[in-house]
């Protein structure tokens, strides 16, 4: 009989558990500075290693200019809204 309860109690238990993120209103976000901060370093050298290859593409005539101007002021405005906030 105790062991009945135990088993039901504890069967209880884990349930609530597993249900309780049903019923929460606010999901709490776990953020790691560091890691973030580490993050939109790497997102920055991926960037300007593509405007790099972008360049070359450029000067070996693989794509033509108005794609060549577009691409870059896209990849240079993405570097810059990382380094503001990297600089915050």
């Amino acid at each position: 009989m105790i062991t009945m309860i135990a088993t039901f109690l504890i069967f209880g238990i884990m349930a609530m558990f597993v249900v309780q993120p049903l019923f929460l209103t606010h999901i709490p976000k776990i953020e790691d500075s560091e890691s973030s901060f580490a993050i939109l370093k790497q997102n920055k050298k991926i960037l300007y290693r593509q405007i790099k290859e972008l360049e070359l593409d450029y000067q070996l005539g693989n794509i033509n200019e108005e794609d060549y101007h577009q691409l870059r002021n896209g990849l240079k405005k993405e570097v810059s809204e990382i380094l503001t906030l990297l600089n915050n």
